[in-house]
């Protein structure tokens, strides 16, 4: 159940509900009543997510939005506005004029078809007029003509090679005889390589022979070897060129090359020898180095290739699908070969599944694998593939998506593969959307199916056009294929609009000016970097004072107008920037804007981590995973959202000092401390727990290193997660031969602390390694969907995703061959390997160490169980403190507290608060670290010989604090008024507990018995203390118990008597007698033998573990009583009877 509140202008209504079945016709029919209702019936409203640019219609429920999970899962009231489409903000849309434009486009193109009909017009005149005059030409006129002719073939070979929009009148009115298939085609491949023209100085200077590479391949395989030219060098003439002028001739028929055959030629170059070695050893030695290839667009030289030219067209015309009549196989024979569509498979697996490629429907993500057993791509194998797409009736478009591979150009595949995807939703779409980007460098025709599926989704929808505008801005930077997303750039700039046009202006001037301040602070040294910062934000500002608001690239729904800056002091140096939210109600969004980090790889994992969430929601197990934004802008930069009340482990552990990566209780302690309620705390572990196994098992699957607790964060709910993904897929820092990330994930004994409520385990240990097999198991079930999305980005040029290997980890890590109980079991033993870890726990150490450089001068310690700073301004002055008694407490350990009285100036108020020894000796080691220089009051001796948590050592440091107090508020205004003591001094939500509690003995868990006998002779009470049976289990531990009685009444507590201890058991024997001399008969009927079990807890105060109470008067002592005397937790009175 969720909290909705939903504004309309000042009112407000509230209501709970289950929002994932919630529908917007609902919330008007049920939820809102009277005028509201009235205003809204029938107009077909929208629901705007409070403060953001996002809205909801009537066609899905409240609970597939995004906002709402995010709600549902840090339990966050619901903010809803409901509003009416005439007020929903269209300044983005697409507007009429967009469509004058393209009619305007129409006009100028019949207006160039008339133009273009007038000049063959006047062609064909200058052509009949030169036959007239052609009896009188001088021969000097014919060499006018040749050249001419040359020229003209100049001008043809240019717009043949270039994307000129003009032609030759002559090369347009060229029509072929006839056309010829190309499966008719039996000629080998050839054509002449003449020569590389525009070749750089530097090149002629650095290298002194050139040849070219030329092969051809098909979905990334050679179909044969690849052929070269002979060596040549720079020549001279009126510019620099390299002249083959060679014919090359693959053994390869026309006819038997696929369609989307791929024509490579590389041009490599033998360096010059360095001066003094040019013996021919050397020579031999020198590797050639290559320069370029005829796809990259980007280079300076420019290579001509003449084909043979032909009187006859060349058509591939696509075969039909062939008939096929599979026969009947038997089931054992089917199971073995679906276990081929598992492991890699041999060249003999992929003939053997290319046999009996029709009996593999029931396993639906098999078609890529089947299609790429294909024996050939050429015309005539083409019948039996495509027979296989039509034989697919079906396909989902997650396992669509393998289709869309390098591996597979062929133009139907993809058709059909896009045909498949396009019922995808939005949302989905939003998800896969850079595997797509991607996959439109495999398309061998930039008009292709896919290009119109994107085109068309991104009109549509304008968070699809947000995210493929800036993923297409980002490919701008691939040199291999900057050519074509600047032509998709281009078509979706035409087709989105003018509003929209102007906003993409907008947020790249914004981008751009982020990131030249983000470099000049970067590379300034450490001392003006903050009066460099100071000066670069005039430009900001600037930007804003002339647009007035721009939307982030981080999201479209992101609208703000102002900013706030600083940066962060580590090795990157990224601008920490606080946006102002356009919405006046609307809280600011901060940002980290990062400059010299590639963000690709860390949106590739989040993108990752989000799908894996998306899986456990739509399973029913929600991880409560922290899913934050991430986006690059162009190489080098980007933006990364900050998730708020959240820190990393690091400082959480370093409030406990340096080691605290060693200690077991400081992320419990933490949490305790945010959370101070009971319920709250829970909640707080509850969302630790399940955060903290989504991260265990996404971590493991993507094989995320470089793990130490710095990128490791915890939210003051209890939700753990990952940041900066800077290696992935195993790629481990070394330190020499050593991996640095040595156990298979993060699990740490401070985070099993927090699960068991302990340093002992306990059922929700159980619950934990459950939800962690469980949303193991469930990733596993869509290993054909990781494989595939990463598959698509192996050409991104991310380094660690760069080939088959790094997809292997992931095959890995998923084990799809192993049953659902043999994974559990598998990760099951991960968790206990990375539990018992010391090297992780070592790794945190070593990161304390090293970023205690960055700890500036300027920050001030703070009070480790205080959540927020208290200053003099925003509570009032102290007049008076006096600390009034000591109380005993054991949650969350055994010790005292101290209560103070806290009496403040205006308004006249008094206030108690609690605290231990412990914090104040925390409070003077940081006064003394701000204050070095100043006279600060001595503090009490932490040792006391005996007990250090007794009563007289409490009762000791009383007075002692007291003086403490006095001196400290009395001190110097710049130590008594400082943050650091009015923070102590402050109410903590604990101090709402009442302090005036009576102290009674600390109980630990009650139980068991004691045998005794008891006898009176010759005024001696004899007491022997025999056997106890029956004690219960401390904490995990068996006791170390011990006997203690007392002659009652006794206010002096002169009878006690004590038995030795026995050491780690329930069930102990003493045997020991225990005696009071002196005492009369007749006194002893008015006596009561009080026997108390306790424990020795060492320094510690002693835990009592039953007592018993026995009036002496009911027993017969003139013989002895010996027997089991029950052991409770309240004394009472033993009966005879």
């Amino acid at each position: 159940m969720s909290k909705f509140v939903q504004w309309h202008h000042d009112l407000y209504l509230t209501y709970v509900c289950r929002p994932l079945y919630v529908w917007l016709e609902e919330i008007l029919e049920n939820f809102v009543t009277g005028i509201i209702s009235e205003i809204y019936r029938g107009k077909n409203p929208l629901l705007n997510i409070f403060c953001t640019y996002l809205y909801h219609s009537s066609k899905l429920p409240l609970g597939s939005h995004e906002y709402i999970q995010h709600c549902r899962k840090f339990d966050i009231d619901i903010r809803l506005q409901l509003m009416k489409r005439k007020a929903v903000h269209s300044d983005l849309a697409r507007t009429v004029n967009v469509w004058l434009i393209n009619m305007k486009i129409g006009s100028d193109k019949i207006i160039g078809h008339f133009l273009d009909g007038h000049l063959k017009m006047n062609s064909r005149i200058h052509s009949k007029f030169s036959q007239y005059l052609k009896r009188s030409l001088f021969p000097t006129e014919k060499i006018v003509e040749a050249l001419t002719a040359s020229i003209l073939d100049l001008v043809e070979l240019y717009c043949s090679t270039f994307n000129a929009d003009f032609q030759t009148v002559v090369h347009g009115n060229r029509k072929h005889s006839f056309s010829q298939e190309a499966r008719l085609f039996s000629c080998p491949l050839s054509f002449r390589v003449y020569a590389t023209h525009r070749i750089p100085i530097t090149w002629a200077t650095s290298y002194e022979d050139f040849y070219l590479s030329c092969s051809l391949s098909h979905g990334g395989k050679d179909l044969c070897t690849p052929l070269q030219t002979r060596k040549a060098h720079v020549y001279k003439y009126l510019f620099h060129l390299i002249i083959w002028d060679q014919q090359i001739c693959f053994p390869v028929q026309m006819n038997c090359l696929p369609r989307e055959t791929l024509l490579t030629a590389t041009l490599f170059a033998i360096p010059v020898p360095p001066p003094g070695s040019s013996s021919e050893t050397n020579r031999q030695r020198r590797t050639p180095e290559a320069l370029g290839w005829s796809l990259y667009y980007s280079l300076l030289f420019l290579l001509q290739i003449d084909f043979p030219s032909s009187s006859f067209e060349i058509k591939f015309t696509s075969p039909p699908a062939a008939e096929f009549s599979p026969n009947v196989i038997t089931w054992k024979f089917f199971v073995s070969l679906v276990s081929f569509l598992h492991p890699r498979l041999t060249e003999a697996d992929k003939k053997r599944l290319w046999e009996k490629r029709y009996y593999c429907h029931s396993e639906p993500g098999s078609l890529p694998l089947l299609l790429a057993s294909a024996p050939s791509w050429e015309w005539a194998c083409l019948p039996d593939i495509y027979a296989l797409l039509k034989q697919w009736t079906h396909m989902n478009h997650q396992d669509a998506l393998g289709l869309l591979h390098a591996a597979f150009p062929d133009q139907e595949v993809r058709r059909t593969a896009v045909q498949w995807i396009d019922s995808i939703s939005d949302a989905e779409l939003l998800d896969y959307l850079p595997q797509l980007v991607q996959a439109l460098k495999y398309e061998c025709y930039l008009d292709s199916p896919l290009v119109r599926f994107l085109m068309k989704r991104a009109i549509c929808d304008l968070r699809i056009t947000h995210y493929f505008f800036w993923l297409l801005k980002d490919g701008l930077k691939d040199s291999q294929f900057s050519i074509r997303y600047q032509y998709l750039l281009a078509a979706l700039l035409c087709c989105c609009g003018k509003g929209l046009r102007e906003e993409f202006d907008r947020q790249c001037w914004l981008v751009n000016t982020l990131a030249k301040l983000a470099q000049q602070v970067r590379e300034a040294a450490p001392s003006s970097r903050q009066a460099i910062l100071r000066d670069g934000l005039e430009d900001v500002r600037q930007f804003f004072n002339v647009n007035g608001s721009c939307r982030l690239p981080l999201s479209p729904s992101l609208l703000v107008k102002g900013i706030d800056c600083s940066y962060f002091n580590s090795n990157a140096v990224p601008l920490k920037l606080s946006f102002q939210n356009v919405d006046p109600l609307g809280e600011n969004i901060r940002v980290i804007f990062k400059c010299g980090d590639d963000l690709r790889q860390d949106m590739l994992t989040l993108q990752m981590i989000r799908i894996m969430n998306k899986i456990w929601v739509q399973e029913g197990l929600n991880m409560r995973m922290v899913i934050f934004r991430c986006f690059s802008t162009g190489r080098g930069r980007g933006m990364v959202e900050m998730i708020p009340n959240a820190e990393t482990l690091r400082k959480i552990q370093v409030q406990h000092g340096v080691t605290g990566s060693f200690k077991d209780r400081p992320l419990a302690d933490w949490l305790q401390k945010h959370n101070p309620k009971e319920d709250e705390y829970e909640k707080a572990v509850e969302n630790f727990i399940y955060s903290c196994a989504g991260c265990c098992v996404a971590t493991y699957v993507l094989g995320i290193c470089d793990r130490h607790n710095d990128n490791i964060m915890l939210k003051t709910t209890g939700h753990m997660f990952h940041i900066d993904f800077g290696r992935f897929l195993g790629h481990a820092q070394m330190f020499g031969n050593i991996k640095r990330d040595r156990a298979p994930f993060v699990f740490t004994s401070d985070m099993a602390y927090v699960i068991n409520g302990g340093d002992k385990p306990s059922s929700r240990f159980h619950d934990f390694v459950d939800l962690c097999c469980q949303a193991y198991n469930l990733i596993r079930k869509h290993t054909h969907l990781f494989l595939n999305l990463l598959g698509l980005m192996l050409s991104c040029g991310i380094p660690e995703l760069s080939d088959l290997e790094d997809l292997k980890y992931v095959y890995d890590a998923l084990r799809p061959q192993d049953t659902e109980a043999d994974a559990t079991t598998y990760f099951t033993r991960l968790i206990e390997s990375s539990l018992g870890s010391v090297a992780t726990k070592l790794n945190f150490f070593i990161h304390n160490l090293a970023q205690m450089k960055f700890t500036t001068s300027d920050s001030r310690p703070m009070l480790s169980f205080a959540p927020r700073v208290h200053t003099i301004k925003t509570s009032s002055r102290i007049v008076d403190i006096f600390l009034c008694r000591h109380e005993k407490v054991f949650n969350p350990s055994k010790g005292y507290i101290y209560i103070l009285k806290v009496k403040r100036e205006h308004p006249s108020e008094v206030t108690f608060i609690q605290r231990t020894f412990e914090e104040f000796q925390e409070l003077h080691n940081k006064l003394r670290l701000i204050f070095p220089s100043s006279h600060l009051p001595s503090f009490p001796s932490r040792f006391i010989i005996g007990r250090s948590r007794g009563e007289a050592a409490a009762e000791r440091r009383k007075e002692e604090l007291n003086g403490y107090i006095w001196h400290l508020i009395h001190a110097a205004p710049e130590v008594a008024e400082c943050d650091l003591v009015y923070t102590f001094f402050h109410p903590l939500p604990r101090d709402e507990i009442a302090a005036d509690a009576v102290w009674s003995q600390p109980v630990g868990k009650v139980g068991g018995e004691v045998k005794l006998s008891i006898s009176y002779k010759n005024n001696k009470l004899f007491i022997m203390v025999m056997h106890i049976r029956g004690l219960p289990i401390q904490d995990g531990s068996d006791p170390d118990p011990y006997v203690k009685t007392y002659l009652l009444p006794d206010p002096q507590k002169t009878t006690k008597r004590k038995t030795k201890v026995a050491r780690k058991t329930c069930n102990p024997t003493y045997n020991e007698m225990l005696v009071y001399d002196g005492i009369p008969k007749g006194d002893l009927h008015q006596r009561e033998l009080h026997l108390s079990v306790l424990s020795e807890e060492g320094f510690w105060e002693n835990i009592l573990l039953g007592e018993v109470i026995i009036r002496l008067r009911d027993l017969d002592l003139t013989q002895e009583k010996m027997g089991w005397f029950e052991l409770d937790l309240n004394p009472y009175l033993w009966d005879r009877s």
